[in-house]
């Protein structure tokens, strides 16, 4: 199973205290996807995908719109982990359900990076 991407806390992160509340999607991804215990409950999962992609901004419903494929793929071919059938085939195909959430999580920690940055200059602009 792939890492998180880079800039998310760890699962046990204090930050995820105030952070899952504009990131639920990324504190999702660390606190169960990531978990090789989870139940993989993919209607949830999918109905969760659908949820944000409709309050998403557009040039983000494109990776959505792969995980939701990716998902609907993986419970139509897997039973979730510890699939005894084809182990190897089935961290695969959960890895292709990760890479477009991953994507979207690495837009939103840019865009957060991003708007902090501009609050520093606007606070540093203000002091000067």
């Amino acid at each position: 199973m792939k890492d998180p991407p880079p800039g998310l806390p760890p699962a046990d992160s204090r930050s995820w205290h105030s952070r899952r509340w504009w990131d639920q999607l990324g504190y999702l991804r660390v606190r169960s996807l990531a978990n090789p215990n989870w139940s993989r409950d993919m209607p949830w999962l999918i109905t969760r995908l659908r949820r944000e992609r409709s309050a998403a901004l557009p040039e983000d419903h494109g990776p959505y719109d792969r995980a939701i494929a990716a998902a609907q793929s993986y419970a139509r071919t897997h039973r979730g982990p510890g699939d005894s059938r084809n182990p190897e085939e089935a961290d695969r195909a959960w890895d292709r359900v990760l890479e477009p959430i991953d994507t979207l999580l690495e837009r939103r920690q840019a865009r957060h990076l991003d708007r902090a940055r501009r609050a520093r200059e606007r606070q540093h602009d203000a002091d000067n």
